[in-house]
């Protein structure tokens, strides 16, 4: 018979090799085949948007557009820190973690220090987000400039150091999400490592869906 020493090591150990093999995956398919994926094409929409911005000289369009990705950002990453501090408020209360683990946990070990550990976790997998959805603002901003900046006399605009924050913010964004789809398998596992597998495995295949569709 599995124990719950047993269930709780093979099942999260997958979970979490899962999620783990899949992101390494998709990092090589970025660098390797990009335009097999959502956002190797959306980089060369961005590129090619940021050139023809430059060149039109559309500052009114630049500005709105890069307001909106920053609005969203600032949004994500204000969520990303209250959840943060939530979930750590909740793992500091021994009466919250201890209630949790007597009336929802399915299978798996019953530890107070495991479930305060799972709970941090989730905590660092937040401000990850939070970190990522900042930077995401840094970089949008400098872009701003960058897109408006005026050529020299007699020469044409150069896009290169525009495309090159935009890309830096589109990455940083997309990290801060990846952070979230995480997190929600992560929570997962406080109601059990059977929960935590299953979580992974269908956020995997929602995941993948979107890293190769027009998402």
């Amino acid at each position: 018979m599995i124990t719950d020493k047993a269930l709780e090591i093979g099942l999260s150990g997958s979970a979490i090799s899962l999620l783990v093999l899949y992101h390494l995956f998709h990092a090589w398919e970025v660098r390797a085949r990009p335009e097999q994926t959502s956002f190797g094409r959306n980089s060369l929409a961005r590129a090619r948007w940021a050139a023809h911005i430059m060149r039109k000289g559309s500052d009114i369009l630049a500005v709105q557009t890069l307001r909106n990705w920053t609005m969203g950002a600032t949004l994500l990453a204000s969520t990303a820190i209250v959840l943060a501090l939530g979930i750590l408020s909740f793992a500091l209360s021994s009466d919250g973690v201890d209630q949790l683990n007597s009336i929802v946990h399915i299978a798996g070990v019953r530890s107070h220090a495991l479930a305060v550990i799972k709970a941090l976790l989730a905590v660092f997998i937040y401000l990850i987000g939070f970190v990522s959805f900042s930077l995401c603002i840094r970089f949008y901003n400098h872009a701003a400039f960058l897109l408006n900046l005026p050529p020299g006399e007699g020469e044409e605009p150069d896009p290169t150091a525009a495309i090159h924050a935009i890309s830096r913010g589109a990455g940083a964004y997309n990290f801060g999400m990846r952070a979230y789809y995480v997190s929600i398998p992560l929570m997962l596992w406080l109601l059990g490592p059977i929960w935590f597998f299953l979580g992974a495995v269908v956020m995997i295949f929602l995941i993948y869906r979107l890293d190769h569709g027009s998402g």
